[in-house]
């Protein structure tokens, strides 16, 4: 039997630390851009039919399959502060792996590795040799360590927060979505809760088969640069490359953590 050790059990929480907690909040002013006066009637072009339902399906036609995916975003707390992480989610297998790397803020700068195999979690840092086990089916909240496995990308989340979109052109969509206050951004690595008071942006495409390949979000904030994430998938339907790391490479977590 594996020895504990006390620094190989204190991975385990590395997710907590690399959760670049912060807060969206919306820009002071919320005025409306001036409207030019009133000129003679002209006729405009006819508004493009509503597609809401129409984003709603394919995000949820993406969330009950298999992909792989990959984020790039700043973070809201930190000037230089680079989110970079890519990973896969199979929904049906219970299967979800993500690499996380934290850069450009000085003492939070991090690496995180983790894979999850049903109710078996195993996580490390880069200058880690061993991966750390963790049962979750014996912890109270899943999600106390940073991982929901019905929705481990925020992709589910994102989707209920979906206001409005038309399509902007054959592959390709706008719209306007409406933070909530959970944690589901950057999608694909959920780590910052948004408060904001009115809706943001995001543009979303697709391949020819209808596969959702990209979604963009921008969200102006208070006296901070504006957030900005932008998620690709691939990989639509096909098996993970993701595999359980060796028995002689795991440790187990230690007892407390299921106390």
């Amino acid at each position: 039997m594996p020895r504990r050790s006390p620094l190989l059990a204190a991975l385990i929480l590395a997710g907590a630390a690399l959760a670049t907690s912060g807060c969206l909040g919306l820009p002071e002013s919320d005025a409306e851009p001036a409207r030019p006066a009133a000129g003679p009637s002209t006729s405009r072009s006819p508004l493009p039919p509503p597609a809401k339902d129409d984003v709603v399906a394919l995000l949820t036609k993406l969330m009950g399959a298999q992909y792989t995916y990959h984020v790039e975003s700043n973070l809201p707390d930190d000037a230089t502060g680079k989110v970079n992480a890519s990973g896969g989610y199979d929904h049906a297998g219970q299967v979800f792996e993500e690499d996380v790397t934290i850069s450009g803020t000085g003492n939070s700068d991090g690496h995180l590795h983790r894979i999850v195999f049903g109710h078996d979690l195993y996580s490390r840092d880069k200058d880690s040799e061993k991966w750390i086990h963790l049962d979750l089916s014996r912890l109270k909240s899943q999600t106390l360590y940073g991982v929901n496995m019905d929705n481990p990308t925020g992709l589910a989340t994102f989707a209920k927060t979906v206001v409005s979109a038309t399509a902007s052109g054959p592959h390709a969509y706008k719209g306007r979505f409406a933070p909530t206050g959970e944690q589901f951004l950057p999608i694909g690595r959920p780590s910052v809760i948004a408060f904001y008071t009115r809706d943001a942006p995001f543009t979303l495409e697709t391949d020819d088969q209808g596969n959702v390949t990209s979604i963009h979000i921008e969200m102006e904030l208070t006296d901070k640069p504006t957030f900005v994430a932008t998620t690709t998938f691939a990989g639509h339907g096909q098996a993970l490359a993701t595999k359980r790391p060796a028995r002689n490479r795991t440790a187990e977590a230690d007892s407390m953590y299921y106390g």
